[in-house]
């Protein structure tokens, strides 16, 4: 037997071992893949799609003589056309996958929908405006330099040491709770470990540097937006994701408002706040509550129907209530991915704080957006390595509080 031969059968032996329901989809999906990339007038139009490739360059609905002409007449330049020319996106409105359809205006009904909740709640929307604002930025005062605001950010900026070592102190206590968990030793124990103290180096070194690019003040209103927005957004998203875990119907209710939520652009949902609620802190707390409550809501919902069931029959058979059962079982079992839901929000929160920034927000986005318009990079890199600095201190923080032992 011939070396061809031997090779041949060799050949045919491995085609005969492919599993062809397998392989036979991937590599018409390939062939496809690669046909739109280099020879897409290869690929056959449907029979319901009149268009005329006039200039013969595998390319529709766009103008091969760049005339600057409108030739078919639809308000459109240097887009295909030609005798008896009949493209889909802009000469035929039948020919398209609506079949001509009357078009539904959801940009004239959003609108007439959102002025129709201002002018009917606007005595509402401006109560819920007041009494946030009360709570989150205080009474309104002039301004001074430090800036004093009353709630959250007056304590963040009234003393700055304090806070300093209250964050020091936090971090101490997230890094000696972690290794606790870790090792599964005494408080003692794990204060001999070097890796207690990582986080507190780091928050030293940190906020020190803030301190000393002129940042902190900006830095801690932004800490008390991202304090303020993950306050209710826990009120909100853990009785949510409890609900979702609970009830299917609620579930397939949620869901879709989560997708929503999730893959609306924040610019977008930005414009009925600011029509509700007019710039401002209001504002930029709902802003970012919107787009931070969805993962703690999913991640809630996971986590409660992850328990094993046998812990939560065990805990019916004595006796347990549904709410018992749910705070000593579920919740606690629940813990580390109720923690990593809390942790995914508060980061997202913190991503908000630029965009927060265009409707009256306080804080490090605003330093970025000043940096944009002035186009002064070396300010924008500062107040983005203070948004890493914070962003790395919350996310150790609020870890340790999740951390699995059994991981």
């Amino acid at each position: 037997m011939t070396n061809e031969t031997r090779q041949g059968l060799t050949l045919l032996a491995r085609l005969l071992d492919v599993r062809w329901n397998v392989a036979l989809p991937r590599l018409v999906l390939g062939g496809m893949f690669l046909l739109v990339l280099f020879a897409p007038s290869l690929i056959p139009t449907t029979p319901f799609a009149v268009h005329d490739d006039d200039d013969g360059d595998g390319l529709f609905n766009e103008d091969g003589d760049q005339d600057g002409r409108d030739d078919d007449n639809d308000g459109f330049v240097d887009e295909e056309s030609g005798p008896g020319t009949g493209d889909v996106v802009h000469d035929d409105a039948g020919s398209g996958i609506d079949f001509g359809a009357r078009e539904i205006d959801l940009e004239a009904n959003v609108t007439t929908f959102v002025d129709w909740v201002q002018d009917t709640y606007r005595t509402q929307t401006q109560a819920i405006k007041e009494n946030l604002t009360l709570i989150l930025e205080g009474e309104n005062q002039p301004r001074s330099e430090p800036e004093v605001i009353d709630g959250l950010e007056e304590f963040l900026l009234a003393d700055q040491v304090r806070v300093f070592l209250l964050m020091v102190s936090a971090a101490v206590g997230s890094g000696l709770l972690r290794v606790k968990t870790l090792r599964r030793c005494g408080w003692r124990d794990a204060s001999k470990d070097v890796r207690s103290y990582g986080l507190s180096v780091f928050a030293i070194v940190g906020l020190m540097l803030i301190d000393n690019m002129a940042l902190w003040e900006a830095t801690m209103e932004s800490l008390a937006l991202i304090v303020g927005a993950s306050i209710v957004s826990l009120l909100v998203g853990l009785p949510m994701g409890i609900l979702s875990a609970y009830s299917r119907w609620a579930e397939l209710v949620i869901r879709p408002v989560l997708d929503l939520m999730q893959t609306m652009p924040a610019f977008v949902y930005l414009i009925p706040a600011i029509v509700l609620f007019s710039t401002g802190i209001v504002s930029a707390t709902l802003a970012t509550v919107i787009f931070a409550v969805p993962p703690l809501v999913r991640l809630t919902a996971h986590g409660i129907r992850s328990v094993d069931r046998e812990l939560v029959e065990a805990g019916r058979a004595f006796g347990a209530g549904p709410m018992e059962r749910l705070v000593k079982i579920e919740l606690p079992m629940a813990r580390p991915t109720i923690f990593v839901g809390i942790n995914q929000m508060i980061m997202l929160s913190l991503s908000m704080v630029v965009i927060a920034a265009l409707i009256g927000a306080e804080g490090l986005g605003n330093e970025i957006m000043r940096a944009i318009n002035r186009i002064n990079p070396g300010k924008g890199f500062e107040a983005g390595l203070a948004i890493v600095i914070l962003a790395v201190y919350l996310d150790r923080l609020v870890g340790a509080f999740g951390v699995d032992p059994n991981a």
